[in-house]
């Protein structure tokens, strides 16, 4: 394949996390309506244009009570309220950055209508945007929306660019459907958890899906023929920046850390993160770390070098995601029910199976090994100073 001359992003889901804004939404009104929104109808409605999305979930629900176009009106006027607190999915800006940078062009190609796109970029996190976009093509400036292959095709075609030499980048499984009858190559990072909702990837193909990942933070652009990132530090560790944080009660875990893996992993409270993790990706990342009070002498509180998994662990095949810290340091008893405190600055690797718990238990310690390493460079290290990782002192009034 020859190397890509124009890079086509889908917005929502792929480069801004408005998906869990409409999620939210969505299910607010049909919930005014005695409905819930099924995986079906979630499924069938994805990366349409708004109004066809709403008739997608009528018609997949059944719905007799409402139409598609009272329900858009009642939704479009809440989120009208939530584009400005919309934020930037993870990697998405420093993939976009980079191709600008490095003379890259890069076009934009969505469902959404321009009116609404023009909000959704002016949310702070993704003002930056608007100048990498060489061109931008919406869902009523065409006739027909995704799957049809329709804005690709435009937003090529103002730029002069040939389909064969156009990589898009998409989260819904219209737009990998609306990409491919566009004659361009795809890679997926599914929004989606039904992974069978997407076709399987070809990365020899001249057109389809030719890539699945589980986040930009897994792109390699030198695979197209495009410049490679400059910021990845030993070990292949990418830098979150901004860097998560978020901390939550230690807990019980599933007792397999220590006594099967040898690795003693933290376990936090699900449910005090359950909004957090929600909006984070999968993988295994290194973060900094504390716990505990803060000190009653009023010095600084240890913090300590700490990798991580979030998602769901498919060696043990969890069925709820969680965090699993590891704190690279030797404590003298464990701290169930005190506050963990992190900052999450590098993603290491995507979850993966592995064939036998030994082949499990040397990539954590692989890993251990890349987050000390990583977390000694200057682009990381600075975080340990981080104010989340200093409890704040309760102040103990005397009597009168």
């Amino acid at each position: 394949m020859g190397s890509v001359k124009l890079v086509i992003c889908d917005l929502d889901g792929t480069l801004i996390d408005t998906e869990s804004l409409v999620l939210e939404v969505a299910r607010g009104v049909l919930a005014q309506h005695g409905r819930a929104l099924t995986p079906e109808a979630l499924a069938a409605s994805a990366g349409r244009r708004p109004l066809e999305a709403w008739q997608a979930t009528v018609d997949a629900l059944g719905l007799t009570e409402a139409s598609a176009q009272q329900l858009y009106d009642e939704s479009e006027a809440l989120l009208k309220e939530r584009w400005q607190s919309a934020q930037l999915m993870p990697g998405a800006g420093r993939l976009l950055f980079h191709l600008h940078h490095c003379g890259v062009r890069v076009g934009l190609a969505t469902s959404t209508p321009r009116a609404t796109m023009e909000r959704k970029l002016s949310a702070p996190a993704a003002q930056g945007l608007r100048g990498i976009f060489q061109v931008t093509h919406c869902g009523d400036e065409v006739r027909h929306g995704k799957p049809a292959p329709d804005c690709f095709r435009a937003a090529a075609a103002k730029l002069g660019a040939a389909p064969e030499d156009c990589l898009v980048i998409e989260d819904a499984p219209s737009g990998v459907q609306a990409a491919a009858a566009a004659g361009m190559r795809v890679v997926v990072v599914p929004s989606l958890p039904d992974r069978d909702a997407y076709p399987p990837a070809h990365p020899n193909a001249a057109s389809g899906c030719v890539e699945v990942l589980p986040s930009l933070y897994d792109f390699h652009p030198e695979r197209y023929g495009l410049p490679p990132f400059a910021d990845t530090l030993a070990h292949g560790v990418v830098p979150v920046e901004p860097p998560w944080r978020l901390k939550g009660t230690v807990v019980k875990g599933f007792g397999r850390g220590s006594k099967e893996l040898g690795v003693p992993t933290a376990n936090l409270d699900s449910e005090s993160l359950q909004g957090t993790l929600a909006e984070m990706v999968t993988g295994i990342f290194s973060a900094w770390a504390s716990v505990g009070p803060a000190r009653p002498d009023g010095s600084l509180t240890p913090v300590y070098e700490c990798a991580m998994s979030i998602g769901w662990n498919p060696f043990y095949k969890n069925e709820k995601k969680t965090a699993e810290p590891w704190l690279l340091h030797d404590f003298d008893a464990d701290f169930y029910g005190e506050e963990l405190r992190l900052v999450v600055v590098g993603y290491i690797r995507p979850e993966r199976n592995f064939d036998s718990l030994e082949a499990l238990v040397a990539r954590i310690h692989e890993d251990a090994a890349a987050t000390h390493e990583a977390l000694r460079s200057p682009r990381l290290s600075a975080a340990a100073a981080d104010p989340l990782l200093q409890p704040q002192r309760i102040a103990v009034l005397a009597p009168p």
